[in-house]
């Protein structure tokens, strides 16, 4: 049974509490469970019926925000990451695969492992999806902007870098990485409490144009090279690798781009696969 007021769990804490405080007897007991029903009825219930109602009134069907699901781009970008120990030794490995499909797109979330998950965005549906490959579920919820959020937080970031002593650092270094020309570059972290480095590998060989129309279009901007009067010629450029040092200076994680196609696979947004779970049933 679920509560969904404060002060309704509230008292109902306070009747279990007082149960416990005396012998406990099948009339106390009985008369604690009408009060609980009680109490869901006369204000769980209300408030659940009106919540339901004014969430329905923008969601899936009634969301009016994306009016053509229809993906003028489409392709798939894989990454490899690498986790260290302290000693410099690759602790674990696992791929993440961002999606972008002709209705939707989706996040992969350790491909291949026990805890496989898939973020969904679907246009289509007017709804996002968290898929959990292991019981093959997914739990379905109105659709979210996830874009104003990633905006918002960038924005933070760019604040605190600037307040701090955040900094890029060409080293002319040159090396080809998984099929792309790089250009090595050092970004120092400002006031970081678990990085003190970053060294960023940048390709202007990876080109993706995904418009105003994306939710992760803003994701893969983070690894974009920033604009920079002093680094001209790597503005669009992509971190293709990038590596991670801790404040003693020693390895942390790695990420390489491994895949970049502009194709994808339809089956990241077939939710027939997949048992659905609606977050607003429990309304």
């Amino acid at each position: 049974m679920k509560y969904h007021l404060p002060l309704l769990r509230n008292a109902l804490v306070f009747i279990l509490l007082c149960s416990f405080s005396f012998s406990a007897t099948a009339q106390r007991a009985a008369v604690r469970n009408k009060i609980e029903r009680d109490l869901e009825k006369k204000h769980a219930d209300p408030q659940r019926k009106k919540g339901k109602e004014e969430i329905n009134k923008v969601t899936y069907e009634n969301d009016k925000r994306y009016k053509d699901p229809n993906n003028k781009v489409q392709a798939t970008l894989a990454f490899e990451n690498k986790d260290f120990n302290k000693k410099g030794e690759v602790k674990s490995t696992y791929t993440d695969r961002i999606v972008f499909g002709a209705t939707g797109e989706c996040i992969v979330m350790r491909e291949g492992e026990k805890d496989e998950n898939w973020l969904v965005f679907n246009y289509a549906d007017k709804a996002n999806y968290m898929v959990t490959i292991r019981d093959k579920s997914a739990m379905k919820m109105p659709l979210i902007n996830m874009k104003k959020m990633i905006e918002k937080g960038a924005k933070k970031e760019a604040e605190r870098m600037e307040a701090g002593k955040a900094s890029w650092k060409a080293t002319g270094d040159k090396e080809k990485i998984n099929g792309y020309n790089c250009t090595k570059f050092i970004y120092t972290y400002p006031n970081n409490p678990h990085y003190a480095t970053m060294d960023a590998w940048v390709s202007t060989e990876v080109r993706l144009d995904l418009g105003d129309n994306y939710m992760f279009g803003s994701r893969l901007s983070a690894y974009k090279f920033p604009e920079s009067e002093d680094y001209k010629e790597m503005a669009n450029g992509f971190i293709v690798r990038s590596i991670l040092y801790d404040k003693k200076g020693r390895l942390d994680s790695q990420r390489d781009l491994t895949e970049f196609k502009k194709s994808a696979d339809p089956r990241y947004f077939d939710m027939s696969q997949f048992k659905i779970n609606d977050i607003l049933s429990g309304l």
